[in-house]
């Protein structure tokens, strides 16, 4: 496969580190000579200097061999015109784009389709990364909360404190503890490891546990398991652009909703576009402010501005005042070490909630959705089984019987919008959705091919 990669920023770069381990093809193009460099000093991929939109820029990167093409730029109008080049004169089969300004977003039907701006999919990050922190504070304790057969499963990250049930126990016991509730223990992330776990394992303090279960009961099991029982009433955003404006309008309805902004112009702003929020105009970073503004009876507090350092300094202060839960959105790796040592409950990674769209699209095979786990490390995926068509013709065969590489493992299954414990016995039908975890992103395509129809629906480039 051959991928062409316009932007080389965060998103860009994201995306070719994601795959650049993985039997593709691929070229990045950006119009900044250093940040090509700075790229490929770390990965193994072609790169070109120029204007990402032009045809013979495009056209020297080999885009007329191209299976897919991914416009992530700063820029939306150089993301859709690159798309347009790309449909008309290089005929490449898939085009997605980075695409954030709301005014675009809100028309997306009736302009993203061949016969306007011919885009196969749109990538909205600030849309993906509202949602992934809503997602947290709706339920208590997660660290990560993933949803596979439209919503019907759920993959959810959380940490073992000492007052966990399962600390010191085995997953032997997990059935007991839960009462007829269905959860099962995915994997543990450990001393950065990853342990896939029997029935003996036992769960340490400090643990990172990802369990699978029925969406409508995640609250059950955290509660049950992990001691994490009381719905957060009080959040307060600092930053007020697109994504804080978003998540306060997507949570002002359930909590009460504070979201404060340094520039008086932008809080008048927020105010008029939000219905139930309380707009404050004041520097997060200012002990006095805050103190003022009640922190230490908060039950949520999230830093979204757009400059590192200041989310980080200023979780660490709310926390420091006694706010019960902080949140804070880091963009840079080299801050990755710095926050991961629990001074911050949540740390939000903006292009790691937004590679699993990407990879979904890019997947071979009936692969519906795909998230990116312990950055990068591992996959968790989403395949559906036909009974046409394939190479392995999984319709029929018990789960016991599915010859999946080591390292890998089906956690879930849903039949008809339902979710079925995936026992080693259960006998695989087709159009079941079965939720993949693989340890190791080296085998993804020996998995992939389990799903793989005979001639796939890419062009491929032959030498």
């Amino acid at each position: 496969m051959r991928i062409i990669i316009l932007g080389a920023g965060r998103v860009g770069s994201t995306v070719a580190s994601n795959l650049s381990s993985e039997n593709i093809d691929i070229t990045l193009i950006d119009k900044d000579q250093k940040v090509i460099d700075a790229v490929c000093e770390r990965l193994d991929v072609s790169a070109i200097c120029g204007n990402v939109s032009h045809p013979d820029v495009l056209e020297s990167a080999g885009t007329k061999y191209a299976d897919i093409i991914i416009a992530a730029t700063d820029s939306d109008e150089t993301n859709m015109t690159a798309c347009q080049v790309a449909h008309y004169l290089f005929k490449v089969p898939k085009k997605i784009a980075r695409v954030r300004a709301r005014t675009f977003i809100d028309v997306q039907e009736q302009l993203f389709n061949p016969n306007a701006i011919p885009i196969d999919v749109i990538i909205n990050p600030e849309n993906e990364i509202v949602q992934f922190i809503k997602n947290l504070i709706l339920h208590p304790g997660s660290q990560q909360v993933l949803s596979f057969a439209n919503g019907v499963l759920s993959l959810v990250e959380t940490k073992c404190n000492r007052d966990c049930a399962l600390v010191g126990k085995s997953l032997d016991d997990l059935t007991r503890l839960l009462r007829g509730v269905y959860a099962r223990i995915a994997l543990i992330y450990r001393d950065s490891e990853i342990i896939i776990p029997n029935y003996h394992t036992i769960i340490e303090e400090h643990d990172r546990v990802f369990f699978i279960a029925p969406s409508k009961d995640i609250q059950q099991v955290l509660s049950v398991l992990f001691n994490q029982d009381k719905a957060y009433k009080r959040l307060i955003i600092a930053g007020g652009g697109r994504i804080g404006l978003g998540l306060a309008k997507e949570l002002e309805n359930t909590l009460q909703v504070k979201i404060i902004t340094k520039s008086s112009e932008k809080a008048y702003e927020l105010s008029e576009q939000l219905d139930h929020s309380i707009v404050l105009s004041g520097d997060t970073t200012d002990e006095a402010f805050l103190l003022d503004e009640n922190i230490d009876r908060t039950d949520v507090f999230c830093t979204l501005t757009s400059d590192d350092e200041t989310n980080i300094l200023c979780s660490m202060l709310a926390k420091s005042l006694g706010a019960k839960v902080v949140m804070s959105l880091v963009d840079r790796n080299a801050y990755m070490s710095m926050v991961d040592n629990g001074a911050i409950d949540n740390v939000i990674y903006p292009q790691h909630t937004t590679i699993g769209k990407i990879l979904s699209h890019i997947r071979q095979g009936a692969i519906a959705s795909v998230h990116s786990l312990l950055r990068g490390k591992a996959e968790a995926f989403e395949a559906i089984v036909s009974s046409r068509g394939q190479k392995n013709n999984l319709d029929g065969q018990a789960i016991r019987d599915v010859k999946l590489p080591n390292g890998s493992m089906i956690i879930g299954l849903v039949r008809e919008n339902i979710s079925i414990p995936a026992r080693q016995d259960v006998i695989i039908k087709s159009g079941d959705h079965l939720i993949i975890f693989v340890a190791d992103k080296s085998l993804i395509h020996q998995v992939e091919a389990l799903f793989q129809p005979p001639k796939s629906f890419l062009r491929r480039f032959i030498n």
